[in-house]
């Protein structure tokens, strides 16, 4: 093309008409510009959250490259994601399996569920044949007023005071870890400011220091709707709603924050920014569900139909998951936060969400692998790590795997291999290694649970002052969520003996009734 444009110049061609002549060269110059740049870089750009070149939200832990340790541990395996340019953080990447099952790269090849077409690689008559019209045609807005069900009242009711101390008991709690709980209600009480939030900013986000190669503190300090839903998750765990509890008043404030600054597309995130909003929503939506699901507060109902429609509306429609904006393919660390999200509503009656669930079923095959597909992956194509294993099989559960499935045992075993240790602190993996060891129970859930609340009960500040009951962030995420997700997080794992009713004890209570 230079050459083309040198002899032009040289020739007479230019002399007359030159500013016409000057114009059509340089459409033709822009034109094979624009075909060889579509030929190079696709004809669409990509959509962020793939393009991957910003920070990531207040839960996405960032990386370095693989470690070559022989032994991983939940502690190491922190990672909720990989950073900007994709490497794993603390173990994301690295591949220690008991079995020795990642050695090699996974193999990423999914089967969709029997009942399941991905709406875009099947014909419209073979989708149409292969199950009933899915009832989430309208807008949950449009839908029917939600009926709260009998099972709502059942999957918290252990909560309440007259049964939470048998259930913890029964389940592996101790005077300890009540104590424990207590304390750290009472610091996130005295921690609310007066507009019913929970600020990040104000109590250390964005303030500590990364132990990654990226430090992303900027969006930290906007992430008060993200905290404001975890906080609230922990005083609904102990039982308090916006009706009934010592702290009725707090989760009042709390929700009415949430609901006053709902956005008109039903978002909760708040100016929570671009790789953080999913998240804070997520976390919110939860917190409200749950006090819909424990109280019935008709109120409340329309601001929960329109975050679940929210959610909904961010889910990718053929691979199920979730990342940061419609369209993206999604990714484990996100798609944990929203299936809860499901979860939660489901147990409000809220109907319309069940092809949902399905998408969110293949999501998870897709970034599987294992000799069983037990373990999971940030992304498809990844190695599989300790936290990402967790996330996945809580989900799993959530959407109806039976414990004793072989992918479920699967993972089990390859949790009990990265145990709690206070050397690595890390309350994303152990958040997820929790629900997900509880859920399933068995042999491995005393390990974890002895573990889990030995790191915990040690390592809350136990002295007279402001920082009394409170954890300090950890090295991995902390930093990003400050001192409000480090508690409250810390405090819904020693409330797990009670905050939910075991999905394992479901399951049998479901066979009881069947037989």
């Amino acid at each position: 093309m230079g050459a083309v444009l040198t002899v032009l110049a040289r020739t007479t061609w230019l002399q007359s008409h030159t500013l016409r002549k000057c114009a059509i060269v340089s459409l033709l110059v822009h034109g094979v510009l624009a075909i060889v740049a579509a030929m190079i870089g696709g004809a669409t750009p990509a959509s962020w959250g793939q393009a991957d070149v910003e920070e990531m939200s207040m839960v996405v832990v960032m990386a370095e490259e693989p470690s070559d340790d022989p032994a991983p541990s939940a502690n190491e395996s922190l990672d909720p994601s990989p950073d900007a340019e994709g490497s794993p953080e603390n173990g994301n990447g690295v591949d220690h399996s008991p079995t020795d099952l990642l050695n090699s790269q996974p193999d990423n090849t999914v089967d969709a569920p029997p009942d399941f077409v991905p709406l875009l690689e099947a014909p419209r008559e073979e989708i149409a044949e292969q199950s009933e019209p899915i009832p989430d045609e309208k807008p949950l807005s449009e839908k029917e007023e939600p009926a709260l069900l009998d099972v709502a009242i059942d999957a918290y009711a252990d909560r309440s005071d007259a049964r939470k101390a048998s259930a913890a008991a029964s389940r592996g709690g101790s005077v300890e870890s009540e104590r424990a709980v207590h304390s750290a209600l009472a610091w996130l009480s005295a921690a609310q400011s007066p507009d019913g939030r929970w600020s990040a900013a104000r109590h250390g986000a964005g303030t500590g220091q990364n132990t990654g190669t990226h430090h992303r503190q900027s969006g930290s300090a906007k992430t008060d709707h993200g905290v404001t839903g975890l906080a609230l998750l922990a005083m609904l765990g102990a039982g308090n709603t916006h009706h009934n509890g010592p702290y009725a008043d707090q989760v009042h404030r709390g929700i009415q924050f949430l609901i006053n600054n709902q956005g008109t597309n039903g978002s909760l995130a708040g100016n929570a920014e671009f790789f953080a909003s999913l998240y804070c929503h997520g976390m919110a939506t939860i917190a409200l569900a749950e006090t819909v699901a424990m109280t019935g507060d008709e109120t409340l109902q329309l601001p929960l139909k329109r975050a679940v429609e929210y959610t909904l509306s961010m889910q990718h429609p053929q691979t199920g998951g979730w990342r940061y904006a419609p369209g993206d393919r999604g990714d484990t660390s996100q798609h944990g936060w929203q299936v809860m999200v499901l979860s939660s509503a489901s147990t409000t009656g809220l109907k319309g969400i069940e092809q949902a669930k399905e998408r969110a079923k293949f999501f998870i095959q897709s970034v599987s692998s294992g000799a069983n597909r037990g373990l999971a992956s940030y992304r498809a194509g990844e190695r599989a790590s300790i936290a990402m294993t967790a996330e996945a099989l809580t989900c799993r559960l959530l959407l109806g795997m039976k414990a004793n499935d072989p992918a479920a045992v699967e993972a089990i075993e390859w949790l009990q291999q990265s145990l709690p240790e206070s050397t690595t602190p890390n309350v994303y993996a152990w958040y997820y290694g929790t629900l997900a060891s509880f859920h399933a129970g068995g042999p491995q859930w005393e390990r974890w649970n002895a573990s889990i609340q030995k790191v915990l009960i040690q390592s809350q500040r136990q002295e007279k002052g402001p920082l009394d009951g409170s954890w300090d962030p950890d090295s991995v995420w902390g930093w990003y969520g400050g001192r409000v997700y480090s508690t409250s997080m810390s405090a819904m794992m020693l409330e797990v003996y009670y905050r939910y009713l075991p999905m394992h004890e479901r399951q049998q209570e479901k066979v009881a009734v069947v037989d």
